[in-house]
């Protein structure tokens, strides 16, 4: 039977953000990380977890690419050279599947409700599907992994996908710790982040720093991201 898993993780609230600073943009995010269960990966995963254990970390670590590249807790005794490894390394477990991804992005200068973001997001979930459609109706199953960390976008999915396909499921038990591709999910929240930030010249100095220079960004990942997208 033929499946896919479709990886969804968000960066980012409903409400306005009252802390960021003057020249950002509020933006809320949603990452979609599509796996074809046909492609095998656990030699991918195992040797990213040899990677782990070579470099001192626990093979089962999980790896959350914002508070990484801002030297946050659980990273904030990492030096900037150990956690751009960490980075680099779950990048490449990445590109090496070649998994495809989507991502919703709203700017909330323009959508300032709750209510408008949610209709926004439904309305782009359920294009997405329709653009797609011969892709994801070749699956005899659908399985969406989320961590149900928010009601209303739970709701969101089944709104979409139940009125665009029939072949789909919610896995349960859900978390980040579990899956490397729910972390991939984070990951791709990241990357559409930094993108939206460069594209406006926003500048965040955590994240200057961590890539040191926007030419290594955009060779090392910023261009393969965006050949990556489904």
């Amino acid at each position: 039977m033929s499946e896919l898993g479709i990886f969804i993780d968000e960066s980012g609230i409903l409400e306005i953000n009252d802390s960021l600073k003057d020249k950002l943009r509020d933006l809320y995010i949603v990452s979609f990380v599509f796996h074809d269960k046909s492609i095998q990966i656990d030699r991918y995963i195992e040797e990213f977890e040899n990677f782990l254990v070579e470099n001192g970390f626990d093979s089962q670590i999980p790896i959350h690419t914002m508070p990484l590249i801002r030297q946050q807790k659980p990273y904030s005794e990492l030096d900037g050279n150990e956690r751009r490894k960490l980075f680099h390394h779950l990048f490449q477990f990445m590109r090496k599947l070649k998994v495809k991804h989507k991502t919703f992005v709203c700017d909330k200068k323009y959508c300032s409700t709750k209510k408008a973001i949610k209709q926004r997001l439904e309305f782009y979930i359920k294009k997405m599907i329709d653009d797609n459609y011969d892709y994801f109706n070749k699956f005899d199953e659908i399985v969406i992994y989320y961590d149900r960390g928010q009601n209303y976008l739970t709701k969101i999915l089944h709104n979409a996908f139940s009125k665009n396909l029939n072949n789909y499921r919610f896995k349960e038990d859900v978390f980040q710790g579990k899956y490397r591709l729910l972390q991939c999910a984070d990951m791709v929240c990241s990357l559409e982040l930094i993108k939206q930030r460069k594209e406006k010249n926003e500048h965040i100095k955590a994240v200057d720093d961590f890539f040191k220079s926007a030419g290594k960004y955009h060779k090392n990942y910023g261009k393969v991201y965006v050949e990556l997208e489904l």
